[in-house]
């Protein structure tokens, strides 16, 4: 029998410490991986590879054509366990290409993985000899672990017992659109990206390039968006704001606005209510807007309006209405603000100041209620801080010009909600509010110390508790989080005091990291539910996965539930703007 007739069938060790190598891929099942959070796609040219990068496939060899592949981010390091034994496939670069340093040839080999060379070496993606890549194969057995650096694809595996993503029918049909959309130049990348984080409704993408370069300064910046405010009206229409810019803080920061007549469907063209409408013509900022309704219907926005060359946190609150579901609006108009001990004593310099969630109706007697992060420091202190302050908006419903409208300040000067840290100073801010069913409400912040930090008010949002750290529940362990937003909802309804709550944490911060702003991996979701005997009045449930994109998950967001479905508004890395049901599957 030739040596050729041999390969074919059988691996082989072709002299001491050489790899098992083989002409032809193995043939049988694939391996069931144990079940994990992932996302998958399927080997064919353009797939995208990545769910980080925007690097597709080549033509791949015809053995891996049409297996089942897991799309983790570049830099690998995702453990996976074996459950039923079958064939698992391998691709990783190959290890003698000079300028390879992240191939997991050596380490494969080592565990029994034969060298598929069929062909020995093929072009992943790219043009450069360093994508270059072998394939492995091995029959493993249920038991088996691997973790692999970057960068190793596992392919061929069976999806039974995978948790992935399939769109549904309205964001599979917008990423068929974006594969043959000829007008956007980052559409084969979009239409992969959108999918890492598991929408169930797209509101917007970006039709600016993400190459500033390439961008056109005449048309409004779109690639920064940013708090996500979506309220609902009981005729199923559904009204989107968000602060939007070419980037953070840019020159061309603005408030977008957009509508739904079909509970989510399709959204109209984003119109520009306030703020800088492009580069060329680059006005004062417009920021962290703020939309209520009125019992009449009537609609309206407030917002950061930047008035001096600071910003864009500084500035004076301003806003307009409109009587016609957003199909017209007033002329802004600027609503009063009371000055705080830690604003500047300048007179002249506006306040720094963010309402990073929309006002909701949970103030005495129904009033629209929502806490204020606010910057600024006492003569005494040594540096800026920000804390909390929480304002009632309190004739809303009598639908009163913007101009007049009446504002109620709690939780003020001394009284405001600090938290403090031996290392990292001073910051408290970015509260979130749920009603309770006795009637408390609770609030969960963002801070400094590396934990979310929690307080409860028992006469309607005027005094609040002192802060402290959000356990899973009494007695129990505390979040970690970096200073990133954290949101809290109740599951039935904003306003529901329905005793079901969910909140946001990363669940990650390192304590020798010389700053507070750390890397923003993963979210995950905790229920909550009301335990009217303990101190902390909610109680968590164990920490699930909610959105796997390694970094950019900065989450200023907000809930909606229409129809009995809740749907969880949130800007996708700042850029996308997406909205995903939060099913009951979450606090079983």
């Amino acid at each position: 029998m030739c040596r050729a007739t041999i390969l074919a069938g059988f691996a082989v060790q072709t002299g001491w410490g050489a790899p098992l190598t083989a002409d032809a891929f193995m043939q049988g099942d694939g391996a069931v991986l144990a079940r994990m959070s992932c996302s998958v796609g399927t080997v064919d040219q353009g797939a995208a590879i990545f769910l980080d990068r925007s690097f597709v496939f080549h033509e791949p060899p015809e053995g891996l054509k049409g297996k089942l592949f897991l799309k983790f981010p570049i830099d690998g390091g995702k453990p996976v366990s074996v459950a039923k034994d079958g064939v698992l496939t391998v691709i990783t670069p190959a290890p003698d290409i000079p300028g390879v340093p992240c191939s997991n040839a050596a380490t494969l080999e080592e565990l029994g993985f034969t060298w598929i060379q069929a062909p020995a070496v093929f072009q992943l993606f790219g043009e450069s000899r360093v994508d270059q890549c072998r394939i492995y194969q091995k029959r493993v057995k249920a038991g088996e672990h691997f973790q692999f650096k970057k960068w190793a694809v596992y392919a061929g595996i069976d999806a039974d017992g995978l948790d992935f993503y399939r769109p549904n029918k309205r964001v599979a049909s917008i990423v068929e659109m974006l594969k043959h959309d000829t007008s956007r130049l980052d559409a084969q990348e979009d239409a992969q990206d959108i999918q890492v984080n598991r929408p169930d409704t797209v509101v917007f993408i970006p039709r600016q390039p993400r190459d500033k370069q390439k961008r056109d300064p005449s048309k409004p910046g779109d690639t920064y968006n940013d708090h996500f405010q979506v309220l609902d009206k009981t005729n199923g229409l559904l009204f989107a704001f968000w602060t939007q810019a070419s980037r953070e803080s840019d020159i061309d920061q603005h408030i977008a606005f957009s509508k739904s007549t079909d509970k989510g469907e399709t959204w109209s063209e984003p119109v520009i209510l306030a703020g800088s409408p492009n580069k060329i013509n680059p006005g004062l900022l417009a920021s962290w807007q703020q939309p209520m309704l009125s019992k009449s219907g009537r609609l309206y926005v407030l917002w950061n309006q930047q008035v001096t060359s600071r910003g864009p946190h500084c500035g004076n609150m301003f806003g307009c209405y409109s009587d016609d579901e957003g199909q017209s609006w007033t002329a802004p108009k600027m609503v009063p603000m009371q000055r705080m001990s830690r604003d500047p004593e300048d007179p002249l310099i506006p306040p720094s100041w963010c309402n990073w969630q929309r006002p909701l109706r949970l103030g005495k007697d129904g009033k629209f209620l929502v806490g204020v992060s606010r910057h600024g420091k006492l003569p005494s202190e040594a540096r800026s801080s920000c804390t909390i302050e929480f304002l009632q908006y309190d004739n809303i419903d009598d639908d009163p010009k913007v101009e007049d409208i009446k504002l109620s300040w709690f939780s003020t000067n001394e009284n405001v909600l600090k938290v403090e840290h031996e290392k990292y100073g001073s910051a408290n801010e970015e509260a979130g509010i749920v009603k309770l069913p006795d009637g408390r409400l609770f609030a969960l912040t963002r801070t400094c110390a590396g934990h979310p930090f929690w307080s409860q008010s028992r006469d309607d949002g005027v005094t609040w508790s002192q802060p402290k750290k959000l356990l899973d529940r009494d007695g129990g362990t505390p979040y970690l989080h970096p200073r990133s937003p954290c949101p809290i909802y109740d599951w039935k309804g904003p306003e529901a005091a329905s005793g079901h709550y969910f909140a946001l944490v990363h669940n990650t911060f390192d304590f020798t990291a010389e700053r507070e702003y750390q890397k923003r991996g993963p979210l995950y979701l905790i229920a909550g539910k009301f335990n009217p005997k303990a101190e902390q009045p909610i109680e968590f449930a164990p920490a699930k996965l909610f959105a796997e994109r390694e970094n950019g998950n900065s989450f200023y967001t907000s809930y909606t539930v229409v129809d009995g479905k809740g749907t969880l508004w949130f800007p996708d890395h700042k850029f996308y703007l997406l909205g995903r049901v939060i099913g009951d599957e979450w606090f079983k």
